[in-house]
């Protein structure tokens, strides 16, 4: 999956707006921008959430129990706007992790355009690792998505086994590879 520059700039300058506080211009940008563009921006947001819901939870598909932390904590953040908890468990839980169209999850149009925008901000700005800026994660993430686009379909499986081995404790991996036979 390439991230179209076209996408890409505008998606960027509104997160930009949000994670600054920055309301009234994010809202300027989504009224300027061209509805084809703005749903876009909105599907890169989504994948955008999973992947770092993904990233913290741990191995494995993040819980239940892990997505109502991660609203809670994201409802919590302490950014110059606020969330509720249910809109960023809804949109986490249904569409980032759930694959369930937006619009669906958030029949309320304003809420469907924001709840992803402010999201997406909350968890860039939150949980970049030490002390990278949220665009450098950001940056990481698209690489990713970039490069697992490129992968055959057939290895899919290995590249997940080869993560959660990874992110097994190394008390529980058998050093010559037969952990779990």
């Amino acid at each position: 999956m390439v991230i179209e520059p076209e996408i890409e700039e505008p998606a960027r300058r509104m997160l930009g707006c949000a994670v600054r506080g920055e309301l009234d211009q994010l809202a300027a940008l989504m009224t300027e921008l061209a509805p084809e563009r703005f749903l876009q921006c909105l599907g890169l947001y989504v994948r955008v959430s999973g992947y770092i819901a993904i990233d913290v939870s741990g191995p494995g598909w993040p819980t239940d129990a892990h997505q109502r932390r991660l609203a809670q904590l994201m409802a919590g953040v302490d950014l110059d706007f606020s969330l509720e908890e249910p809109d960023v468990y809804a949109f986490l839980s249904r569409s980032a992790l759930g694959f369930e169209p937006v619009f669906d999850v958030f029949p309320d149009k304003e809420r469907a355009a924001i709840v992803p925008v402010l999201t997406t901000a909350a968890l860039l700005a939150s949980y970049r690792t030490g002390g990278q800026h949220w665009w450098d994660y950001l940056d990481i993430i698209e690489r990713s998505f970039e490069q697992a686009a490129s992968l055959p379909q057939e290895a899919f499986p290995a590249v997940l086994l080869w993560t959660q081995s990874n992110r097994a404790p190394k008390s529980r991996q058998a050093g010559d590879g037969t952990a779990g036979a």
